[in-house]
């Protein structure tokens, strides 16, 4: 009888070894492609706001592939990330003479150091140091 508890025991061991196993493997695989699938929203996102800061890109369809990628990425990002791309959209969309540069850098630094904090790049960034603007250049 003995015998048969300790099959029955080593069994159930196994078995939930085993089921816990496949589980953690499953959802550390699904964890993965759901990061890759942000990091690729956002790429998506830089990539197009990139391309309205170069000089002679058709603008039009800068517009529209920025358009596409911010109205997509409510999708995939957290409210604080949807928050600050609607700051920084707010900016850039009734942007006029009065604006300051410098409220831009902020609000698109604000934006980037979200989205870092979304795919967990790091947790050591500092707004107070962190530096960034976007590098437009005339296309070849």
């Amino acid at each position: 009888m003995t015998a048969i508890i300790i099959a029955i025991i080593g069994a159930s061991a196994t078995l939930f070894g085993a089921a816990l196993t496949y589980y953690l493997t499953k959802k550390q695989q699904i964890d993965k492609e759901w990061r890759d699938s942000k990091i690729n929203h956002y790429k998506v996102l830089i990539s197009s706001l990139s391309d309205l800061a170069v000089d002679g890109t058709d603008k039009n369809d800068a517009n529209m592939r920025f358009a596409l990628a911010v109205n997509t990425i409510s999708l995939v990002a957290p409210q604080y990330v949807v928050t600050a791309l609607m700051n920084f959209h707010d900016e850039i969309k009734f942007s006029n003479s009065n604006k300051k540069p410098e409220n831009h850098d902020k609000l698109l630094i604000e934006l980037l150091l979200a989205i870092r904090k979304d795919i967990k790049i790091t947790e050591k960034d500092d707004p107070n140091t962190f530096k960034f603007h976007l590098i437009g250049s005339s296309p070849k």
